[in-house]
């Protein structure tokens, strides 16, 4: 690494650490544009600054190192990793770079995350690239990303997953922000996936919009289960312990999406992931974050001491119940918020059943509708059945009283 890029890398990185961690990902496009290595280290220096608070008194030869490294290594386009041949770099983050490759073995295009090689210094981070693999491939379901390997070749650590077409939340969101109804389809297969983590015992604890990615066939995929921490469970302690402990008092995860526990480096379980999920919800439905600040800590207190004005107050239009949704899952203490994120789901789901029937029936637009009006609704929907049923069970009924009343002569 030359001293010119060395110097490009001081100044980008000081300029995006004054800036709120929401601004840096425009200020990265714009400022690396058309050089995805380049942005990949910002990414990597921002991520360890999250981690350690006296990241920029490190020796500046330490990083460069790293670095330099990185950079002896950094084109592996055309490379294959094991049976994998890369063919493009299509992302690149803190946690890792993203490439499209091709399986030489099933013949199919797939996704290959890999450490950087500036990062896998740090043990800690390795063991978390591992076990976010770990975490992933335990669970199955639609909504969450499939991995198909993990793996080590020679110092690459890398993991291959299902390729994904589509866009990230937060590149939709870019465009401002969404329908109601088109918010509540994505916040449901959010959840579902989070119900089946939580299920399984796995605490995401960095939902945000860059991790939420949705298909061209309207199907959305969580990402990035590199924060996941096994929760309490009943096998091994040790082996828990070991394989998923997490220093108290470590802050992880995203500022503007972070729960008030995790804010403040305490103990976190499935609601923190409710916390989180409410913070999109509310920038699906407005456009903006509920919690606002010039810097981090500006975010971090906002998040312990201030209640966010209510969705109504940006989009009049919105239901009250998805107000009272919101507000459940932002509760400043765990004990405010929806217990588990089955009861989150149910109330989504309730509420998109009600829009889908509100775009079906003659009932005025924009309303939603009442229980009764919700019944209603229904019949008139399907009223050839109802009188179907209706008239079964009047001769049923018929046919009782008169076999009672022969049976009693």
């Amino acid at each position: 690494m030359n001293p010119e890029h060395w110097q490009q890398i001081k100044i980008l990185l000081h300029s995006a650490l004054e800036r709120a961690p929401a601004e840096r990902p425009a200020f990265l496009d714009q400022a690396c544009s058309g050089n995805p290595t380049l942005r990949s280290q910002l990414e990597g220096l921002l991520a360890s600054h999250e981690r350690t608070e006296d990241f920029i008194e490190l020796p500046a030869f330490e990083v460069m190192a790293d670095l330099l490294a990185d950079d002896q290594r950094e084109s592996l386009v055309g490379q294959t990793i094991d049976r994998y041949q890369i063919l493009k770099q299509i992302g690149a983050g803190g946690m890792g770079e993203v490439y499209l490759a091709e399986d030489q073995h099933l013949l199919r295009k797939v996704a290959l995350k890999m450490l950087p090689a500036y990062l896998t210094r740090d043990d800690e981070l390795v063991r978390r690239f591992q076990r976010e693999a770990r975490s992933i491939s335990a669970l199955n379901h639609p909504n969450i990303l499939t991995i198909h390997e993990i793996g080590q070749v020679d110092s690459y650590h890398f993991m291959v997953t299902e390729l994904i077409e589509g866009e990230t939340l937060r590149q939709r969101l870019a465009r401002g922000p969404l329908k109601i109804e088109q918010a509540l389809d994505i916040g449901s297969q959010v959840a579902s996936a989070l119900c089946a983590a939580h299920d399984a015992g796995l605490t995401h604890r960095d939902i945000k919009p860059e991790n939420i990615m949705m298909r061209k066939d309207g199907i959305v995929k969580v990402l990035d289960f590199g924060l996941a921490k096994l929760t309490e469970r009943k096998a091994d302690d040790s082996e828990a312990t070991t394989l998923f402990h997490t220093k108290q008092g470590t802050v992880l995860g995203t500022a503007h999406y972070m729960s008030p526990e995790q804010a403040r480096g305490l103990p976190l379980d499935a609601r923190t992931d409710i916390f989180s999920f409410g913070v999109v919800l509310y920038e699906m439905v407005t456009g903006k974050t509920p919690f606002a600040g010039e810097t981090t800590t500006d975010v971090l207190a906002s998040i312990l001491t201030v209640e966010p004005p209510p969705l109504s107050s940006s989009r009049p239009q919105v239901p009250l119940e998805l107000d009272q949704i919101t507000k459940k899952a932002l509760g400043k203490a765990r004990e405010e918020r929806y217990q588990t994120t089955r009861e989150l789901l149910s109330d989504l789901q309730k509420l998109k059943q009600r829009f889908e029937f509100e775009a079906t029936n003659p009932i005025t637009p924009g309303r939603i509708i009442s229980g009764a009006e919700y019944v209603v609704a229904v019949i008139g929907r399907h009223r050839s059945r109802v009188a179907a049923v209706s008239t079964i069970l009047l001769l049923l009924t018929i046919f009782a009283i008169a076999y009672s009343y022969f049976n009693a002569k």
